[in-house]
């Protein structure tokens, strides 16, 4: 029997970023555990596996070499959002729990979890063609020596556009959605960057969420 997958978000309310929802690492598996069955299900299954191969290879390089190709990269992925390794994963939940501060009700919460995946759907649909037509620009710089980080990364984007699309009409349409409050999760006082971003940090140590400071830091204004 299949076990169910939940995905758990936490929704942080601020004034400089608005609304924020963060998934621990732990909950983006972005593709399903099962035994893959039938031609495609396996091919997407491998491209999952050889996706999450090539991340482990970037991020710890084994040599100079893929160091600097990293620098690339790195510079190439601050242009992404933070959120798209959540949008992913849905695709292969069963529902999402939403952990809020508790003082919106539930069903608000819930309203402004479905906006943010209305307009991120609309963010990848874009961005799936956008790719898509700098297909044969990428191929032409496949000619010039040495490895084509472009037409790799471009590759990589149309691949993630295409999941993190699939998540979220999949959140919008099948995945249940429940909310519940916390009162640990309070919005961070006003004041300034600096002030919220301390804020933000003090609670991934209370809620044991060492990678939420980064994740803030990253979620565009």
């Amino acid at each position: 029997m299949k076990q169910r997958r939940v995905i758990r978000v936490y929704v942080i309310r601020c004034q400089m970023r608005g609304w924020v929802f963060y998934a621990p690492p732990e909950m983006l598996t972005a593709y399903d555990e099962r035994p893959p069955s039938g031609f495609l299900d396996k091919l997407l299954h491998r491209v999952h596996r050889i996706h999450d191969a090539a991340q482990t290879l970037l991020h710890e390089p084994p040599n100079r070499f893929w160091r600097g190709i990293r620098r690339v990269w790195q510079w190439l992925e601050r242009w992404t959002h933070p959120g798209e390794g959540l949008l992913r994963a849905i695709g292969h939940a069963d529902a999402v729990e939403l952990i809020h501060d508790g003082e919106l009700a539930d069903e608000a919460i819930q309203s402004q979890w479905r906006q943010w995946l209305a307009a991120r759907v609309g963010v990848h649909e874009r961005g799936f063609w956008l790719n898509i037509g700098l297909l044969p620009i990428t191929l032409l710089l496949g000619l010039l020596p040495g490895p084509n980080v472009f037409i790799a990364w471009n590759g990589l984007r149309l691949y993630v556009h295409w999941q993190a699309r699939r998540g979220g009409r999949r959140g919008l349409l099948t995945v249940k959605t429940v909310a519940r409050g916390d009162a640990r999760l309070h919005p961070p006082p006003y004041g300034s960057e600096p002030d919220c971003q301390a804020r933000i940090t003090e609670l991934g140590h209370t809620l044991h969420l060492p990678e939420l400071a980064d994740f803030y830091a990253r979620w565009p204004a």
